[in-house]
This record gives structure tokens, sequence and C-alpha cells, in this order.
């Protein structure tokens, strides 16, 4: 079974690419690392100064310390080694304060509340809980009133995929305008009961954003996985992994927005600078271990989506090797993650979180946009169908989603084509977002990445056109009729591919080189070389060719004429003299033919003087019948000629009969039989099936009317030997020997059925 890799998979490989490239770091502009390092220096003078120190600052000359940031000079080095100090020594500092985290917290909270109690928390806790369920009765409510308005937009049994996909989308937009109502009228109540205490607003707005997050997120998996939609789901898992896969991930969000709100309240409350900075890095290192453990305790579900439906076996390496080793690769990233999130957050440098949000945000709104181009490209093709088939230009073709699986891989299609370019672009537009979000740059001109991603935008380009001029030559191949292989060992004579569907393989060939040498010579022109050498010496290359290849040359030319003569199609049994065989393969120089002994033959056009076709309109087979001297000859003739009438009837190749079976009379004599020779024409291919039964049936009424069939018999006339002396065994075996040759060639019959 050939396998066509699915365009379902790619933003999954888009995540893991992401994750990969990610770990790296986040690259920063020389004006970034400036500021930073003019920030970071501030800083340690204005604390040296509320010490009591006296601070002198001598400017060092421009250059001196190795030119400007990320320069690969001594200043570089010295710098990077001074902020691996920096950073280890801010660490020491942070995690010193731990022992003092629950006192420097507590106090924290107890500042809010003038009568020093820390309990006020738990009322804006309830507070909040309750504008939460108002909040969620409005969208009970809401869900009320749609639900009967949009039922009829619902497929409970889909048919297809884009029925899926328009449920899940609208089900899921239904779902979050459900959550944005409830977190709307919450935050509605709370500017209602504001009574002017920053520290309860504050608890208000982190407790509806950590409720808002973690139902956003649960809305996008929820469609994603369709745990309780198993007709609607899209994805290649079972009932049990997408309910087990959905409430992990419920509770691994859970947890880290429970962290991450923390967090976020202890800022807005005031918490000391590296009291929050530990509480940070303590939260996004409990964020990473769960991810890890996630990870690895879903490592087969997410394998199965990886791979997709079918037989693991029949996959791609590359695939396979991703579906086994994706969990590692995640646990490698989060864990690099981790480490640069920490020093960025310890140097507290700009977009510090950005490593791990920016991917994870990002693959969701792709995973969206592949959707929704997924759902436009089945309306637009199933419109497209539906109106071809009320042409009646041609039957709708079956979509992708409705295939069966245990079919045989249909060829590649134009929705084919559109859906995998739509995957493609939304995961270059993700991936490059995400790279944008990290301070990677494509708009700087001359830069590495700027000319990467021409040289990406052409090979985007010559892929699409590839595969369309692959997708239109083969659909017209296939309109042609297409090549059917012959059976094993068939003796040849078999219709052959039409003289349309014979050059439109060369053609496509043709254009398909003609697009990668184009693509090819863009590539090197974006590289910087200079393209125009090339086809100067392109040229004299050719010449050169062209005087030293005078037989390829005779080849080609002479395999041109040759298709401009029709003289023979894919498919076709052919003689050329030396060998004989149906046309397997045409390229410009030669092709092949296989013998139905199976050998195969390659035979440059040049070498081809003569050609016989025997698979061309029509062709008569022609049948001798040794029979006995005393058979009436009429008789056969009446009895053949009735027998061609019933052949005709036959249900399953009397419709082959291009003219009916008859007798050609006495066509041979011979010392021991009379040859009648019968004959029939068929299409080329059809005379072998209608051969066996024209035997079979004869046979059966000559059997019948009482008909022999003559045996072969030789007689040999021996000279008188002296007094009539038996002729010894020796004697016997030599008379023999010397009549066997003429009984062998008597035996040769002619090939296709005599002449």
């Amino acid at each position: 079974m050939q396998y066509r890799p699915s365009s379902r998979n790619l933003p999954l490989l888009f995540l893991l690419l992401t994750l990969v490239l990610g770990a790296v770091g986040t690259p920063a502009s020389a004006e970034t690392l400036k500021a930073a390092d003019a920030g970071e220096l501030e800083r340690l003078l204005s604390q040296a100064r509320a010490q009591g120190a006296k601070v002198i600052v001598i400017e060092a000359p421009a250059g001196a310390l190795g030119g400007e940031a990320g320069s690969a000079g001594p200043g570089f080095s010295a710098r990077a080694e001074a902020r691996a100090l920096q950073a280890r020594a801010r660490f020491r500092e942070i995690l010193a304060e731990a022992p003092e985290f629950p006192g420097r917290a507590g106090d924290t909270i107890r500042r809010h509340d003038p009568s020093g109690s820390p309990a006020w928390p738990l009322t804006a806790l309830l507070l909040a809980v309750l504008f939460l369920a108002v909040g969620y009765g409005a969208e009970r409510g809401f869900d009320l009133w749609a639900r009967p308005r949009f039922q009829h937009l619902f497929h409970p049994t889909p048919q297809s995929r884009a029925e899926k996909i328009s449920y899940l989308l609208l089900r899921g937009a239904m779902q979050l305008l459900g959550v944005v109502i409830q977190l709307g009228v919450a935050l509605l109540l709370v500017l209602a009961f504001d009574q002017g205490l920053p520290h309860f607003r504050s608890t208000f707005l982190v407790v509806i954003a950590a409720v808002g997050a973690v139902r956003v997120f649960s809305v996008f998996f929820r469609n994603l996985l369709a745990h309780d939609a198993p007709g609607h789901r899209l994805l290649n898992l079972s009932d049990s992994e997408a309910r087990d896969l959905h409430r992990s991930l419920l509770a691994l969000l859970t947890i880290i927005a429970v962290a991450g709100g923390l967090c976020l309240w202890m800022e807005a409350l005031g918490l000391e600078r590296d009291a929050h900075l530990l509480s940070l890095l303590g939260a996004t290192l409990l964020s990473t271990l769960l991810v890890m453990t996630f990870a690895i305790r879903q490592r087969k579900a997410v394998a199965g989506m990886i791979l997709g439906a079918g037989a693991p076996g029949a996959k791609p390496l590359a695939l396979r090797i991703l579906a086994g080793s994706w969990h590692v690769l995640i646990v490698l990233y989060v864990a690099l993650a981790w480490s640069v999130t920490a020093v960025r957050l310890v140097l507290e440098r700009p977009n510090a979180m950005g490593l791990v949000v920016s991917p994870i945000l990002i693959l969701f709104a792709a995973i969206a946009a592949y959707g929704g181009a997924l759902l436009l490209i089945e309306w637009a093709f199933m419109r497209r169908r539906r109106h071809v088939a009320q042409a009646g230009l041609d039957a709708p073709t079956e979509s992708p989603s409705e295939a069966d699986a245990g079919a045989p891989v249909r060829s590649m299609t134009f929705q084919d084509l559109a859906e995998r370019a739509a995957a493609l672009i939304v995961a270059a537009g993700a991936f490059w977002s995400v790279l944008l979000l990290w301070g990677v740059g494509f708009a700087r001109p001359g830069g590495v990445l700027a000319g990467l991603w021409d040289i990406l935008l052409v090979i985007f380009l010559a892929y699409l056109a590839f595969q369309g001029v692959k997708v239109a030559i083969d659909r017209k191949i296939e309109e042609e009729g297409g090549f059917h292989e012959p059976e094993p060992g068939e003796e040849g004579g078999a219709k052959g591919a039409s003289r349309l569907a014979t050059l439109l393989p060369l053609f496509r060939n043709f254009l398909l080189i003609v697009i990668a040498v184009m693509a090819g010579m863009i590539m090197l022109s974006e590289l910087g070389v200079d393209i125009a050498p090339l086809f100067a010496g392109a040229g004299v290359v050719g010449l050169a060719i062209g005087f030293g290849a005078q037989t390829l040359i005779r080849d080609i030319f002479s395999g041109a004429f040759f298709l401009m003569d029709d003289a023979f199609r894919r498919g076709e049994y052919i003689d050329i003299g030396s060998v004989k065989g149906t046309v397997e393969k045409i390229s410009i120089r030669s092709m092949q033919l296989r013998h139905h002994k199976g050998p195969l033959h390659t035979i440059p056009f040049g070498e081809i003087h003569h050609l016989t076709n025997y698979s061309r309109d029509w062709v008569m087979m022609k049948l001798p019948l040794r029979v006995t001297y005393d058979t009436d000859v009429q008789k056969v003739h009446k009895l053949v000629k009735n027998l061609g009438k019933e052949l005709l009837k036959h249900p399953e190749i009397g419709h082959t009969f291009l003219q009916p079976l008859k007798s050609q009379g006495v066509y041979q004599m011979e010392d021991s039989a009379m040859i009648i020779r019968v004959k029939f024409m068929t299409r080329p291919g059809d005379q072998f099936q209608a051969r066996k039964l024209v035997y079979a049936k004869i046979r059966e009424l000559f059997e019948k009317e009482g008909i022999k069939f003559a045996h072969r018999e030789v007689t040999v006339r021996v000279a008188e030997t002296p007094h009539d002396r038996p002729l010894s065994e020796e004697e016997k075996e030599a008379v023999a020997g010397a009549v066997r040759p003429m009984i062998e060639a008597e035996k040769t019959p002619a090939r296709g059925g005599g002449t």
C-alpha cells in the first residue's frame, strides 16, 4: 500500500519543529542588548549610590569592548562570562529568600487590610466565584436561547469531513461566545460593586482571568479531541484515549493557571521583587515538570495522532521516528526552555516568558486556521463536483474523507494539493509569527533569514507547480483510459493506451524538469550566484555533447519520429525482429519491452529498423483442425457456422467477436489428415480468451457429431533388403532419427494462430 502522507499531521509536526528550534534561545538585536546592558548598569549604579558608595564613571572608547553586540570578538566573550556570573549570583540571592518567602507573602497580604487580618483574600475569592456563577447563569441562558435557533446547522451524523469540521468550528465558536458572556458579566459585576479597594479589584481580575484562560483552552481541546462527539472526531484516537487526554489536559491547565494566577496576584499586591521572582521560578518549574509528566504518560496516544489511521508499518520512516520520539523532544525542549526562561527572569530580560508561551498560543491559532481552511476547501470542491455532476460532464469524485481505508491508494487530486498548500501556508505563517515574537526579524535586507525565507518561498511555489502539473496530466491520462498492466505470461497483442496517454508522460516529465531547473536557477540567484555564465556554459556543454553523442541524438530523433508516426503506444505488443514484447516504458531515447515469458528488453530507438505492431484495431485468429479423411467437409462447415452464431450470444465473451467464427474449408492435406482451418476476429487482447472457448466448444461439438480428430502418423518406405531380412534395432533407430526433424518442423505452429 502506497502511503501518501496526510496533511492533517502537519500542525503536530509544526509544533515539534518550533519547540526544537525555540530551545536554542531568543536572539535579540544589537539595540535590545545595548538597552538591556544600559538598564542593568543603571540598576547596579543606583544600588551602589544607595549604599553610600561614591561612583565614578569613565566612558570607554568606541570599540574597546569588542565592537557591537553580537560580534565574535573578545568583548562578547567577556560580556557572556559576566552575565553568567551575574545570573549565578542572582540565583543565589533569590534562593536565599526561600525561607523568608511565607513570611513576606503573609506580610504582603496583611498590609492591605487595616485590621492586619489575612482573611480578606477568602472574602474576595468568594465574591469572585459568585460573580463567575452569575456569569455562568447568563451563559446557560444564552445557550438555551441559541440552541433551538442553531440546531439545524449541526449534523449529528456527519457524512463528510466538511460536516465534521463545520460542526466542531461552529460548536467551538458558540462555546467561546458563552465563555465571553460569562466573563463579561463577571467583569460588569466587578465594576458595579467596586468599592475602590485595589487589592480586591486585583483579586477579582486575577481569578476571572485564570478561570477564563482555563475555559478557553478547555473549549479548544474539547473540540480538537471531540471526546464527547466520536462521530465528529478528526484525530486518530479511541474514545477512551480522547477522554483521558481531555481530562489530563484540563487538570494540567488548571494547575498551571492556579500557579500563574498566584504569581500575578502576589505581584499585583506588591510582593518584593526577589520573592516574586522566586514564585515565578517555582511556578514555571512546576509547570515544566507537569508538562514532562504529561508527555511521557500520553506518548502512545499522541503517537497514534501523529501516525494517523492505517497500518503504522506503511508510514514513512521519518513519521514513525517522530511518533516514537516526540515525547523525548518535548521533555528536552521544556527543560531547555525553563533554563533559558529562568536565566532571563533573574536577569530581568525582556520577553522572558515568550519562549514557552508564544509557540503554544500560535499553535492553537494555527490549528484553528487550518481547520477553517480545510472547511473552505471542502466546500469549494463540493460545489465544483456538484456543478460538474449537474452539467453531466463527469461523475463527482470521492472526497478524501469518504475514501475507504481498505481501498487501494488513489492518485492525488487538486483537493489534496490545495489541502497540502493550506497546511504549508499555515505552518509557515505560524513559524514566522513565533520567530517574530522571539525577536527574530525577516525584514532586514541582505540578512540570512530573509534570503532563507525567499528560498523557501521559491521551493513552495515550485512544489505547487510541480504537483499541479502531475495532477493535471495524470487526470488526463486517466480520462484517456490510462494504462493497464497485461496479465503475467500473456502472449501479447493486448490493446494499449491511447496515443495521448502515451505522449502525456513524456510531456509531463519535460515540464517537471523545466520547473525543477527554473526553481534551481532562481534559488542560485537568491543566494547571490551569477547565473548568466551558467547559461553560456550550458550552451558550450550542449555543443560538445552534440558532437560526442551522435548515437544519442540519433536515438532521440528516431524516437520522436516513431511517436509522430504513432508506430506504437504504451501497452501494445510489438515485434522489432530481434525481440518482441509489451511496451512498458518510453523515454526520450529508448523503450522497454516486456516479453510474455518475463524478460525485460531495453531497445534504443536508433536500433529499430522495422516494427510490427500486434495490438492495433483488430486481430484475426486462425485455428487449424486435423480431421480424418472420411470427414464430411460440408457438415463441418455448417456446424462451425452454427457454433459461430451461438458464440455471439455467449454472456461473457460474445461481445468481443468483431466477426463470428467461420470455417475456411480444407486448408491443407497431409498423409494422415485433412487440415480444416477456422477463423474469427476480435479486438487485440480478446483473442486468447476467445480461442480457449472456441477450442473447447469445437471439441464438444465434434465428439457429439461423431467427427474424429486425426492422429499424426508418418509412413516410412525403406528399400528392400536381401532375402527380405527384417530391420535390426539399430537400423530402426537410424530411420526414426532421419524422420524426427521433419516431424518437429510440422509441430512448430506459427505465432498468432497462422497466416
